[in-house]
């Protein structure tokens, strides 16, 4: 991506701009918040190869996030299935372990993963779930895609929700998951909220952005709104799987530091939703 090209709009032009005291770029067009090139990971793939994930908190014992994710999980599908598309082929970008796919395989659905982690994809591969490391290798057409919190580290949006337009059938479904840059604790903590990460992060979504970039990728948008990550039942999960698994596998109970981190997690942090349907 050219510093000068916004790669939202692909009309703007970018000029310096600050989050706090972070230096950034910003369209003087679609007014889409850009991380510098010099600021950015080396490569997304060496960042990738690593443990990634959303918070410290969540790097637990593999088996334990499979669980206390559940609720997350199911809530997710049943979106999917209100739109009225109960079977076909789910891809899902940025898969990590596949344990949604896992659960979204037991809806009847034929799954396809995407993951560039070496030890992520290992270990989906081997509880059978068919996990490329590139999308260029998926070469069968889909009834569902979807990418949760990924779109946020990919240099060319636009081009890469174009291709993924022409990969879904007609009606087919896209689903994505982003930070939400615009909500209440984004403007009150600037440059120290919890999901603030230019270092991964190239562009910061606003519920305005995310639907520009998906309509001009050809898709109409079905829903799209502001949620709390960790809702409810997640949180109840989250408690009722680190007992259990303390109790039954000897897996050390949470710290204090990590409950607060979760805690400051579960009231800072704030994520856009979106559903599009191919048009």
């Amino acid at each position: 991506m050219s510093t000068a090209t916004c790669p939202i709009c692909a009309e703007g032009t970018l000029s310096a701009f600050r989050v706090g005291r972070t230096p950034m770029l910003r369209c003087d067009r679609c007014m889409a918040v850009v991380t510098p090139p010099e600021r950015r990971a080396t490569t997304q793939t060496h960042y990738y190869e690593g443990e990634y994930t959303l918070t410290h908190t969540v790097r637990a014992d593999t088996e334990m996030h499979r669980y206390f994710r559940y609720p997350e999980y199911a809530r997710l599908i049943s979106e999917v299935l209100s739109t009225g598309i109960s079977k076909g082929t789910w891809l899902d970008i940025g898969c990590d372990h596949g344990f949604f796919l896992d659960d979204v395989r037991r809806y009847g659905f034929t799954v396809l993963g995407v993951e560039p982690s070496v030890s992520a994809r290992g270990y989906a591969r081997s509880i059978g779930l068919p996990v490329s490391a590139s999308i260029s290798e998926i070469d069968q057409p889909c009834d569902v895609i979807s990418m949760w919190h990924v779109l946020e580290h990919i240099d060319e949006p636009l081009a890469v929700l174009t291709d993924l337009h022409s990969r879904l059938r007609t009606n087919g479904l896209l689903c994505v998951r982003v930070p939400d840059a615009s909500g209440f604790w984004s403007r009150l903590l600037a440059d120290r909220w919890i999901w603030f990460q230019p270092h991964h992060h190239v562009v910061h979504y606003t519920p305005a952005l995310l639907r520009s970039v998906v309509e001009r990728a050809g898709f109409s948008v079905l829903e799209l709104r502001r949620q709390r990550p960790n809702d409810r039942l997640t949180k109840a999960a989250y408690r009722l799987s680190a007992r259990v698994f303390s109790q039954t596998l000897g897996r050390a109970t949470p710290s204090l530091r990590d409950r607060l981190a979760r805690a400051y997690q579960d009231l800072t942090g704030q994520e856009l939703l979106l559903i599009a349907r191919k048009s």
